[in-house]
């Protein structure tokens, strides 16, 4: 039988917002590499209690594939915990097309990102009847170049809702660009820090 790892989403670090389907595979797993720095070793520790556990921060993408290609080739169930949805700024793709070079299948398993899990925090929907109907992911261009017309200042001119990630960091840069894309100096933002985790704001 083909080894095989599952790239599980973990939501924003509550164990209540993990798809029923990542549970379980927690819960069966004989490995877990995850990133210690975005979900909390105590909740995995409960959520698999029979797996090695391995925090990949500070690890290279050779390292993490190389570290799941010889679990996968141990058998049982190996997850990759990313946080949130892997599809969503994260390694997913560089990890499944490694691990596949080397014949190891790879499902992926989505997880809540923390767009979603803040708006329900917030009691808010994203889209709103005649004012806003399409949302977008984006990002600021700071280590990692955005697209041109898909940064943040680009994408407020259209009149979208934004879910803007990994840019809390710099917000005298977000808040001018924005104001520069024509949004009025009033217009609702909803922030979030380390959503469903300890220590969020």
């Amino acid at each position: 039988m083909r080894p095989k790892v599952y790239v599980v989403g973990g939501g924003p670090g509550d164990p209540e917002l993990l798809t029923v389907k990542g549970a379980r595979l927690l819960g069966e797993a004989r490995s877990v590499l995850y990133t210690g720095s975005l979900f909390p070793e105590e909740a995995l520790k409960r959520l698999a209690p029979k797996a090695y556990l391995l925090d990949s921060k500070g690890m290279t993408l050779e390292e993490i594939v190389r570290a799941l290609a010889e679990e996968a080739g141990k058998g049982g169930v190996v997850v990759r915990l990313h946080s949130g949805d892997p599809g969503l700024y994260g390694t997913l793709l560089e990890e499944k097309e490694a691990l596949e070079a080397l014949g190891i299948g790879v499902e992926v398993v989505p997880g809540v990102t923390a767009a979603f899990a803040l708006a329900a925090r917030a009691g808010l929907s994203l889209t709103a009847p005649e004012v806003a109907q399409a949302v977008a992911f984006t990002r600021l261009g700071v280590r990692t170049p955005v697209p041109e017309g898909q940064d943040p200042k680009s994408l407020a001119a259209k009149g979208l809702t934004l879910a803007i990630y990994l840019s809390g960091m710099h917000p005298k840069r977000l808040s001018r660009e924005l104001l520069e894309a024509g949004l009025a100096p009033d217009t609702p933002v909803l922030f979030g820090h380390k959503v469903g985790q300890a220590g969020r704001r």
